[in-house]
């Protein structure tokens, strides 16, 4: 009978692994050598992972993981589609904030391993694409109820990803922080997007003269 991977043990010992890896060296570490470091059998570290990419996959889920549970919790008591719009890009920025090194040390595994850049992408829309269809239907339905301005639900999200994309890549190869460019997106595109809902008045009887 097969084993059953344990995926919180996978995780764990991914994570080890990669402070391994960052002081050690990625091209200067053979597959034994890091066994050893863990403290595991040799075996037990390829059921968990079979080479580099399998370590290198095993590590972006974590990370994938931990974003998701970070903007899902900041997002979710949130009522109005614009802000929720707008604190998630605000927390991704934060989660990846001080992750410069680990983001550096996964593209180095990326380029010593031979995965394929598309089951990489493959995974990362398994994670961000229920997120994203949520944003969407959230604005649609605000719109419906006039919370939000006329719009292009699809099209805001897009543009919102785009950006912060754009910010989080600047953060790494420029050292530019992140925060300033989702303000800016957040005062010229989505903010003018907020209807502020209608104050209902009693309405007042007429007495009769």
């Amino acid at each position: 009978m097969a084993r059953t991977v344990d995926k919180e043990r996978r995780a764990e010992l991914a994570r080890r692994a990669l402070e391994v890896l960052r002081a050690r060296g990625i091209g200067r570490t053979t597959m034994s050598e890091l066994a050893e470091a863990l403290g595991v059998k040799r075996p037990t570290l390829y059921f968990y992972f079979r080479d580099l990419t399998g370590l290198l996959h095993a590590a972006i889920e974590d990370v994938y993981r931990g974003w998701l549970a970070h903007v899902t919790a900041r997002v979710s008591g949130i009522s109005h589609p614009v802000e929720a719009l707008g604190e998630l890009a605000r927390a991704t920025v934060e989660y990846n904030r001080g992750r410069r090194d680990l983001v550096i040390l996964l593209f180095q595994l990326w380029a010593a391993g031979d995965s394929d850049p598309e089951e990489l992408f493959a995974r990362s829309r398994a994670v961000s694409d229920p997120l994203r269809a949520e944003l969407v239907a959230r604005l649609r339905a605000g719109i419906e109820k006039k919370l939000v301005a006329r719009c292009d639900p699809e099209r805001i999200v897009e543009l919102t990803l785009v950006v912060l994309d754009g910010a989080l890549v600047h953060e790494v190869t420029r050292g530019t922080p992140g925060a300033p460019a989702i303000e800016e997106l957040w005062e010229r595109v989505l903010a003018p997007l907020v209807i502020e809902k209608p104050t209902t008045r009693p309405s007042r009887r007429r007495t009769s003269p």
